[in-house]
């Protein structure tokens, strides 16, 4: 495994002993997630790391983890234990054959079987065999890109073939497609609609305010000895410097890849810098922590990167950035406007620069040192977890279930009641609204209706969505939450005594409305009515009518998408706290407009009841609409399930 490296024993021994300083992140239902990576501990690297640390702290949350990983390490053939357990998450190795590019290990499927859901991390194997073997194991499958497997130019034009036909078409079977940067993202949506964007954390901890207190003039480079990072690029620079100032050293630390220690002790040797290079071969964590006490710079000339995770450590420990520019890097130092982007291929001109930055860093060392520092800190591990959990949570359909672009609340009427509930006591302006089909084929086809929707809390109406329950999440919801039951179900069991104002209906029907509510809610105290038939310009006269009747909750029934537009719109100014969507509620609480009888409802068939009564208006809504939805639930299904962007 190279030297100086410790034995993979002493490697799990010093992991379990630090990572009790993973996050416990606060999280929705208990799953069982399965990660799958090719290497993983002992094997140190960028992705290695993030599966670990990702894994540990939804292990302290109280999730059952498993991560799967091949049984050798590519620089050995050594081969490891088949189980063990590390930071409180089962390890299971699987035997391969093949190439290190594209190993093949086809039983990994043996591993998963009992998973909610499998994240897959970076573009390799085990990425296509488990989306093509999907109609079998059936199983929530989640990617992280992690770079894709664009890091060298090796087969270049393959590659892009390859990504253009195979990744697209793998990519078709997964539920969730996550990319680690903002680079990651351009590159991936070219062959994948939906791609939500998480940028990967760093334990901050790990190597936290580690630099020196003054000035070193030392760069370390920290990462694989591969040729992609360009450590020759660093080598050449470092040269470039030294002409400028004696004083400069540079380490190189990491694992062993494809780039061998003797080569670039040879390009160094030629440079006349052999004794200003210093390389260490698979250093533990706290030697690193060690040798970042004698350095104030953290250097990389890569040419790609996924992500970029060396960089943010260094930063953690207080170094200094001075980075090749690349996407990565770029969205990095714009994100953080800590270091500075350097031309490596051009070693003079880069040093010239970086000789010219270092004398403003080390006149305000003790400034940028604390700024690098400050500014590693938004990569810390709890809000990486509490994203990758949004996305399980959507893709499982745990919480919600993502249709046609709309999160819709997933669970049954007591508990939609307590988030409603909750809501209200947190003063919490919120928006309740109810999806049917038709409601979600409006949204469709208008983007800021979504928009509305996104932000309000959505319950599940109709037969309709359950079948896209069903087609996109494998299962119904557990009950129907039409607003024309839960309405009078919420305000029967709340455990708030609400002042409501009731907006919509013909004239006289919201009056008539009111006087029903009374009677059957009589804890609640009903303040105010108005007709729904108003023009825009009067909005602005019924919101202080309702803010003057100080009214805790509207009740608004102007049918879609008037109902939920004008809350968002107005609801904020009335001083209310809840606004209700309720559609034709206020006709048939007064008899205005039949209700099917109770079988056909129980038959979850009250729309052809309602299409018989009005064939003429709602003939376009059943007949020509429904068909549509399902279509459209096909097209969702074949770019998986939405993700809610950038999490």
């Amino acid at each position: 495994m190279g030297a100086g490296c410790r034995k993979w024993e002493t490697h799990l021994l010093f992991l379990s002993r630090h990572l009790t300083v993973a996050p416990i992140v606060e999280v929705g239902p208990r799953m069982k997630i399965v990660h799958v990576v090719r290497q993983f501990y002992p094997a140190t690297g960028g992705f290695e790391s993030v599966v670990l640390e990702l894994a540990s702290a939804q292990a302290a949350a109280g999730h059952q983890v498993r991560i799967v990983t091949l049984n050798r390490l590519f620089n050995t053939d050594r081969v490891l234990p088949v189980r063990d357990t590390v930071a409180g998450a089962e390890i299971v190795r699987v035997p391969y054959v093949g190439s290190q590019r594209y190993p093949f290990a086809p039983s990994v499927i043996k591993f998963i079987d009992d998973a909610d859901v499998v994240h897959v991390h970076a573009i390799d194997f085990f990425f296509d065999y488990l989306a093509w073997t999907k109609p079998w194991h059936r199983r929530k499958l989640v990617v992280s890109t992690h770079g894709g497997f664009f890091h060298t130019s090796y087969a270049a034009r393959f590659k892009r073939l390859y990504f253009a036909i195979i990744t697209r078409a793998s990519l078709f079977w997964y539920d969730g497609v996550v990319a680690v940067s903002g680079a990651d993202r351009a590159l991936f949506s070219k062959i994948r609609k939906s791609v939500a964007c998480v940028e990967n954390g760093v334990n901050v901890s790990k190597y936290f305010d580690r630099a020196p207190a003054a000035p070193a003039k030392t760069v370390l480079a920290l990462g694989r000895l591969s040729s992609n990072k360009r450590l020759d690029r660093l080598i050449y620079f470092i040269a470039a410097l030294r002409k400028r100032d004696l004083q400069w050293k540079l380490l190189i630390a990491g694992r062993q890849w494809d780039v061998s220690v003797d080569c670039l002790y040879a390009l160094a040797e030629k440079l006349g810098v052999r004794d200003a290079l210093e390389v260490v071969v698979d250093p533990p964590d706290d030697e690193i922590r060690e040798r970042m006490g004698h350095c104030s710079v953290i250097a990389s000339a890569s040419e790609y990167e996924g992500f970029g995770l060396a960089a943010i450590e260094g930063m953690s420990a207080g170094l200094f950035p001075i980075l090749s520019d690349i996407p990565t890097f770029r969205d990095l130092f714009n994100r953080t406007g800590v270091g500075m982007l350097v031309e490596f291929s051009n070693p003079e001109v880069a040093a010239e620069a970086f000789a010219k930055k270092w004398r403003e860093v080390e006149a305000d060392y003790v400034r940028r040192r604390a700024s690098a520092i400050e500014a590693a800190s938004i990569y810390d591990w709890p809000r990486v977890c509490r994203s990758y959990q949004r996305i399980y949570d959507n893709v499982c359909g745990a919480t919600k279930r993502t249709i046609l672009g709309v999160p819709i609340f997933f669970g049954k009427a007591s508990q939609a009641i307590e988030v409603i509930d909750e809501r209200f006591e947190r003063a919490s302006t919120s928006i309740v609204a109810f999806a049917n089909a038709h409601t979600l084929n409006l949204a469709y086809q208008d983007r800021s209706f979504v928009a509305v929707l996104r932000n309000a809390i959505v319950f599940n109406d109709g037969i309709g969505v359950d079948i896209a329950s069903l087609m996109l999440f494998g299962a119904a919801f557990p009950q129907n939450l039409n607003g024309t039951d839960f309405v009078p179900h919420y305000l029967q069991n709340t455990r708030h005594q609400y002042r409501i104002f009731l907006l919509g209906g013909r004239p006289g029907i919201a009056e008539q409305a009111g006087l029903h509510f009374a009677k059957q809610f009589p804890r609640h105290d009903f303040v105010g009515c108005y007709s729904g038939y108003f023009g825009e310009n009067e909005s602005t006269k019924i919101a202080a009518m309702i803010k003057a009747s100080n009214a805790d909750v509207v009740l608004v029934a102007m049918g879609n998408p008037l109902q939920e537009k004008w809350l968002a719109s107005n609801l904020e100014s009335t001083g209310a706290t809840l606004g209700f969507g309720v559609g034709a509620l206020f006709d048939f609480v007064t008899g205005n407009v039949s209700r099917a009888p109770a079988w056909v409802r129980y038959l979850r068939v009250e729309w052809f009841h309602r299409l018989l009564h009005e064939p003429v208006r709602l003939a376009g809504r059943y007949l020509v609409g429904n068909p549509r939805f399902i279509f459209r639930i096909v097209g969702q299904r074949m770019s998986a399930v939405s993700l809610d962007g950038d999490l």
